[in-house]
């Protein structure tokens, strides 16, 4: 009886909460934004997502989902769980078979797991505390195939396989810790098989047609059924991105580029990053983040990794994304990649919904393990390749200048190899403002190496993502023809390329050519396109 009214006390006030936080949502964005530009930045910033980042995430899956099936039908899969069974025990504690569960999940998605630990062949090579830590397992890999090929398709590839590395880091806290917390609560299920002997393999497999037995249906049956999955599977992050996405984003970002709200898409009140502010040393030290921003893309992942990618080319638009970001962003996003709404299916199916709550924490500190370390073992990368690279041909310092503009210090020019320069606390004597370069040996074109760039051709530099006021976040750099230019040795040279500056709210400040002489030479002149190179 006493239950009974809790419940009915329970479901008598759900939709007063509901309210309530409807109501403190979206009135906090409607007092900073106006309610019109509110509702317009929220169909925008939808549209935008459908058109810019769902289409390509679908063209994604597709293709994975196509390759995926093609690995399937010709034996690979079954080759690579043959490789990996070895790893299992040792690693995971769990027999062999589980890799199959890892490929399939990291080729399509988490629901692979669900099925896979339903079929009777495959649950009875585990015990049941081992059968129930797939639900760990299975999910630290999922998407992760199109969370690869994304983050490559960014221009980070590095950073995307030291980011897989750390989400098999993330597998085995997780799974290991969910094993620990289910043998402490059900010491029973560490004895007991999952399932009797396995089943006769199904007769309709074994049975194929004569014609699906053909070489050339078979591939072309397997790319198209996979081309399919691939369809359902970006149907379904649909609701994942325009949703979760969009009110991250309205969360994450701030006005238009003067200042003001208009209504245009990703305008937003910055509640995240002003939140993650007040403990940035924590995600810095753990995660190497140097914008608050970044938190947006681990937050948006505990519910869909679909929708945490439809962050990343706006973040990168806004030059806040490096390639320890993105290794970080690939080790949670597939480790956690919406573990919140698979563990609570997986386990309903398996008839264990009461251990939800301990697959949820080991998962959680599963993920935060991914990421701390994919941010170190990036740093450890990155210094191996420094120290592989070689020392620097020849540094020297230089004096710059941004059209009429002295940007206040002597940067320092560093020749690191034939054609690749860096150039050190470039802006207002900030020894933390670094951009690495190469130049071309034809025409003293310059690329700028470590940035994000547009479709448009525009390298996007962090500068202070601290920055207040007036004070510059962020640079902007155009070397597209006769915008940038490069010649000198040891002994001197000059070189420059055209920049705008920008502030914390990304209203210009102003731009000009950047302009760099050491040596022998004096910084050069140019302030005109049009000019020739004095």
């Amino acid at each position: 009886m006493e239950i009974g009214r809790a419940k009915g006390t329970k479901a008598k006030m759900e939709p007063y909460v509901l309210i309530l936080v409807l109501a403190l949502v979206f009135g906090y964005l409607g007092v900073n934004m106006g309610v019109p530009n509110m509702f317009n930045t929220l169909m925008n910033t939808g549209y935008r997502l459908l058109v810019d980042t769902v289409f390509y995430l679908m063209g994604i899956t597709v293709l994975t989902g196509a390759f995926g099936r093609l690995l399937v039908e010709f034996g690979v899969i079954r080759l690579l769980e043959t490789m990996l069974r070895p790893l299992m025990r040792p690693l995971y504690n769990l027999p062999g078979v589980a890799a199959l569960g890892a490929v399939m999940t990291f080729v399509s998605d988490n629901p692979a797991i669900i099925s896979l630990s339903k079929d009777a062949r495959f649950s009875s090579y585990f015990r049941k505390y081992q059968l129930i830590s797939l639900t760990n397992f299975g999910t630290a890999f999922g998407m992760g195939l199109v969370v690869v090929v994304f983050m490559m398709g960014r221009g980070f590839g590095t950073a995307a396989l030291v980011g897989l590395i750390g989400s098999v880091v993330g597998s085995i806290v997780s799974t290991r810790l969910m094993q620990r917390l289910v043998s402490k609560a059900r010491p029973e299920l560490v004895e007991e098989m999952a399932g009797d002997t396995p089943e006769e393999i199904n007769e309709a497999e074994q049975n194929h047609s004569e014609e699906e037995r053909t070489l050339f249906l078979r591939f072309l049956n397997s790319l198209l059924d996979g081309g399919k999955m691939g369809v359902e599977l970006g149907m379904q992050i649909i609701p994942g991105v325009l949703i979760i996405s969009t009110f991250v984003m309205m969360l994450t970002f701030g006005p238009s580029a003067d200042g003001n709200y208009t209504g245009a898409a990703y305008e937003g009140v910055k509640l995240l990053p002003l939140v993650a502010d007040k403990i940035s040393f924590i995600f810095e030290w753990l995660f190497g983040f140097q914008s608050s921003e970044l938190v947006s893309f681990p937050i948006t992942a505990l519910g869909a990794v679909g929708a945490a990618l439809g962050l990343v080319p706006r973040l990168q638009a806004e030059g806040l994304i490096d390639g320890n970001a993105i290794a970080v962003f690939s080790a949670m996003g597939m480790c956690w990649s919406g573990y919140l709404s698979t563990h609570t299916a997986m386990l309903d199916s398996l008839g264990y919904r009461e251990l939800t709550s301990k697959a949820i924490v080991s998962h959680t500190l599963g993920g935060l393990a991914a990421g701390v370390f994919a941010h170190w073992c990036y740093v450890g990368v990155m210094a191996v390749a420094s120290l592989l690279g070689g020392t620097a041909l020849w540094t020297t310092p230089a004096d710059v200048m941004c059209n009429k503009r002295p940007m206040g210090n002597t940067a320092e020019l560093c020749c690191k190899s034939e054609g690749k320069y860096s150039l050190s606390a470039w802006y207002d004597n900030n020894t933390q403002t670094t951009f690495d370069f190469s130049v071309d040996a034809k025409t003293g074109r310059i690329k700028v190496d470590n940035a994000y760039k547009s479709e448009r051709g525009y390298y996007y530099v962090m500068i202070n993502d601290k920055a207040k006021g007036n004070e510059a976040s962020y640079a902007v750099f155009y070397p597209a023809d006769d915008y940038s230019y490069f010649k000198g040795d040891e002994t001197g040279g000059q070189m420059y390329i055209w920049v705008f500056f920008y502030n914390s709210i990304g209203h210009e400040m102003y731009a000009g050519y950047y302009r760099v002489g050491w040596g022998n030479q004096s910084v050069p002149e140019k302030t005109d396109p049009d000019e020739g190179w004095d």
